[in-house]
């Protein structure tokens, strides 16, 4: 497996779901066990080399954990790092297709259409990806224009 940026960005927003972003300090040990139960959640099937060089590669791009105060303050930085790249004005007024396969391939979220006549999901996407909401013009058409996106979490 080569591990690239996308791969690092979606074990941080996997990572956000398993964080207390309460106001309690924020200690290694709970960052190295979020850090790891996304790693296991987004990529159950690697081999352990694989995993622990996606471990230090996360580690090693982090924010800045030790100045964050609370666990609310880290989350703040965790999601900021894993949504870099991922620009949702980038994102209305295109087609439906090009900006769902641009948020696949950012590695972080899912993207999901919002219909009127469907509940919305409240478990995460395939591999524990977020959802990334998109609102579109036309909920029948097979490729619709974005009209607003929203991140679910």
């Amino acid at each position: 497996m080569r591990i690239t940026q996308a791969h690092v960005r979606g074990v941080y927003a996997t990572a956000l779901q398993y964080l207390d972003d309460g106001q309690a300090p924020v200690e290694a040990r709970h960052v190295h066990r979020a850090l790891d139960s996304a790693i296991h959640r987004r990529h159950a099937g690697a081999d352990r080399r694989d995993k622990r060089a996606l471990r230090h590669m996360a580690l090693d791009g982090l924010p800045d954990w030790t100045s964050a105060a609370t666990g609310a303050d880290f989350a703040a930085q965790l999601r900021q790092a894993a949504r870099l790249g991922l620009d949702l004005d980038e994102m209305v007024g295109r087609p439906y297709a090009p900006v769902a396969a641009g948020i696949w391939f950012h590695g972080a979220y899912s993207a999901r259409r919002v219909r009127a006549c469907e509940a919305w999901p409240s478990r995460p996407s395939y591999d524990g990806r977020p959802w990334l909401r998109l609102w579109t013009d036309d909920e029948e058409a097979p490729n619709p224009v974005v009209l607003a996106a929203k991140f679910a979490a």
